[in-house]
């Protein structure tokens, strides 16, 4: 960033990490030992479709390419703010990483990735208090925990505790403003 940007108050973008998504499967090890969490083995990438045939074509490849890895189940919806998700279900944590970062990597290489917004990676809580979901932010190349509790409420102090146990084992966002609550998940917690 140059001086005339500092003077006029313009921010450099941040590229996006996508592969700081592939720290997570590490990262499962000890949200296992340290915090009883073990993976649903789901994930959701969500994103705001673009209209157009070339949105529309982007999207059947990263279909194909899913149908392709025959250890993925893929679902589609669309939420009441018009965001698609595309859940993903895998035999194990490390295959529905794959395929999240594929989906990713599919919109970024076609242009679009201001489209993006996040994929959400379900865990477990073992100790018998619900779900606890690692949210990739894209645009940041960050996680950070949601822990919804009952309807439109979450476990503030619960996220914060999350936050200690990963360490350094996640690149996590540091501006908790942007831990954002995401409502009406459409994943399934029994898994």
């Amino acid at each position: 960033m140059g001086f005339f940007d500092t003077l006029l108050g313009k921010s450099k973008q941040v590229n996006a990490n996508l592969d700081a998504i592939f720290a997570l499967s590490s990262a499962a090890i000890t949200l296992q030992v340290s915090a009883n969490l073990i993976p649903t083995n789901q994930a959701a990438v969500v994103f705001k479709p673009a209209s157009g045939a070339a949105f529309a074509n982007t999207e059947t490849e990263f279909q194909d390419v899913l149908k392709e890895m025959n250890d993925v189940t893929v679902s589609l919806s669309t939420d009441s703010f018009g965001y698609r998700w595309v859940v993903l279900n895998g035999q194990d944590l490390e295959t529905v990483v794959t395929a999240s970062h594929s989906v990713n990597r599919s919109l970024e290489d076609h242009g679009f990735s201001p489209q993006l917004l996040c994929s959400l990676y379900p865990f477990k809580d073992t100790g018998g208090q619900g779900m606890v979901y690692w949210v990739y932010l894209y645009k940041r190349g960050t996680f950070y925990p949601f822990v919804p509790v009952g309807h439109e409420r979450r476990d503030n102090e619960r996220e914060l505790s999350l936050k200690a146990v990963v360490g350094t084992d996640l690149p996590l966002e540091t501006e908790m403003q942007r831990w954002f609550p995401l409502w009406d998940i459409p994943i399934s917690s029994s898994h």
